[in-house]
């Protein structure tokens, strides 16, 4: 039986999404070396500095965006005084990459990212705050790691709903950094992100190699993303609300965006 043009052309299809997606992963180690490299290298004769890792890191993210096929469509982060706590929704490991582009924090990441080769090492090296979320300890140390890095004059950025997912209404956010933000008084800026395809989340049993290959591969990723304005508050129960309301409601307009631009 002759396969039919449809089928050939999409087995092309395939070949070139897949290619394309090996060769960007490449892309993204090497792009994460050149910076990475200089910074191990400065801090190891001159000790650490957090504040000019932040600001290369910020450059990096901008890069590796661009190289590896993202097109972020993104209002102005608000200019805010001091330290903050940023939170968004989560879709996928690429969040922190895309918020990084934009704002100079401290990212709260689950512990197996940790194990992830050359990813956990560079994330190690570059300033992350390692979380196991199950364990109550864990917890516990990364709120307090969270509270001294907000008064050591850092921002973080937090993923309170402590997993992937695809729903349109966030997970209940898990309120420890809420908490530290109402006790010292800084504000928290919400953050929503949303992609253009469902299938751009990292949810279920997908391991980082195949989804990345498969999302990457792709010509182009859009994203959305909406910063909104500081909420700052005593009450930590209140910021929980009030952030998560604006996040929800984002979601909705953005995931309406899709459907009317015809990209989902």
């Amino acid at each position: 039986m002759i396969p039919s043009a449809f089928g050939i052309n999409a087995q092309i299809e395939l070949m070139i999404t897949y290619f394309r997606g090996i060769f960007r992963f490449f892309i993204f180690l090497f792009t994460s070396l050149y910076y990475l490299i200089p910074i191990l290298i400065r801090a190891a004769i001159r000790g650490d500095d957090l504040a000019h890792t932040l600001k290369k890191r910020r450059i990096w993210a901008n890069h590796c965006t661009r190289l590896v096929g993202v097109r972020i469509e993104v209002n102005t982060p608000p200019d805010v005084e001091g330290p903050c706590v940023y939170v968004s929704n989560h879709r996928s490991y690429f969040d922190p990459v895309a918020a990084l582009r934009d704002v100079e924090a401290l990212p709260v990441a689950k512990a197996e990212v940790s194990s992830w080769p050359f990813i956990g090492f560079a994330a190690k090296a570059t300033g992350v705050m390692w979380v196991k979320r199950e364990n109550r300890d864990s917890r516990r140390r990364t709120v307090e790691a969270i509270e001294e890095t907000l008064k050591e004059g850092f921002s973080v950025l937090i993923y309170p709903e402590g997993s992937t997912h695809i729903e349109l209404k966030s997970h209940p956010f898990r309120q420890g950094a809420f908490r530290v933000a109402a006790e010292l008084g800084v504000p928290v800026v919400p953050i929503a992100i949303e992609y253009s395809r469902p299938e751009d989340a990292w949810v279920g049993t997908d391991t980082f190699i195949p989804h990345f290959l498969s999302t990457f591969g792709r010509r182009r990723i859009y994203v959305k993303m909406r910063y909104g304005q500081p909420i700052t508050g005593t009450d930590f129960e209140e910021l929980v609300q009030r952030t998560q309301d604006w996040i929800d409601a984002e979601v909705v307009e953005m995931r309406k965006g899709w459907y009317e631009e015809g990209l989902t």
